[in-house]
């Protein structure tokens, strides 16, 4: 009887490692690792890759022009910058402007004025000496000057010489040179013509001949206004070969206007 129960109490416990190893078995075979999965490439966009971006920079300034190389050409450009600006007694003169330009280029034209000169006495007389005074075709750069622009001594008589100056900016091909000069009605571009000396325009109705002096009450019809009425010479600075001459001029009485 008891070898029984011992024969029974041993197939139980064989019974029973035999189950304990079987789970065992089914446990190690559930924890094996799974097979590792296919390595996945994931796209990175270029743009990640950039260096970050810059602040744009200003775009740089274009380089200055350098100051045309001719003395004509800096004079001119010089001139040119004070079309528009006041003239007369509230503004820049004549000989003010004048002067002013051709000191862009170097040149003094009071350095041989006189004690009693105005302004354009004393450009003249600096032509005189280091330049060219002429009534022929001017050039280019030239200065021109005039008489009897304004009753200067108010004695009602067309002595007044030398009373305005200007700067022949261009000559077309009719003729008709353009100068730049300071007047009561600002620093103006203005025609003047010397071959048709009375007439106002052109055969196209073109300007031709500016007014120069005002009209007053004591002027009459026949008191030249016209600036090529009030041409009084040429004066050339810009390559001059030689001394000046003094240029041949018209004798002028202290006529009464007429």
């Amino acid at each position: 009887m008891r070898a029984s129960r011992e024969q029974n109490a041993r197939r139980a416990l064989a019974l029973g490692l035999l189950a304990l190893a079987a789970a065992c078995a089914s446990s190690r075979s559930g924890q094996r690792e799974a097979p590792a999965a296919d390595s996945v490439t994931i796209p990175v966009a270029e743009a990640t890759l950039a260096p970050a971006a810059q602040p744009e920079r200003p775009p740089a300034r274009p380089p200055a022009e350098a100051p045309p190389t001719d003395p004509v050409q800096r004079m001119l450009s010089a001139a040119r910058a004070e079309l528009g600006k006041r003239g007369g007694r509230d503004g820049i003169d004549c000989s003010t402007f004048v002067r002013a330009a051709y000191a862009a280029a170097g040149v003094d034209l009071y350095a041989e004025a006189s004690p009693w000169d105005n302004g354009v006495q004393a450009m003249r007389r600096y032509v005189r000496r280091h330049g060219r005074l002429h009534r022929r075709q001017p050039a280019r750069g030239d200065l021109v000057f005039f008489d009897n622009s304004y009753d200067r001594n108010r004695n009602r008589l067309l002595d007044d010489r030398l009373t305005h100056v200007g700067i022949v900016e261009e000559v077309l091909a009719d003729g008709t040179a353009l100068v730049l000069h300071s007047t009561n009605h600002g620093v103006v571009r203005e025609p003047m013509n010397l071959r048709r000396p009375h007439a106002w325009t052109g055969a196209g109705g073109e300007p031709i001949n500016a007014v120069l002096r005002r009209r007053t009450s004591h002027d009459t019809p026949r008191t030249p206004r016209f600036m090529s009425e009030l041409f009084a010479g040429f004066g050339t600075v810009f390559g001059a070969e030689h001394p000046a001459r003094p240029a041949a001029r018209r004798p002028m009485r202290a006529t009464r206007r007429r």
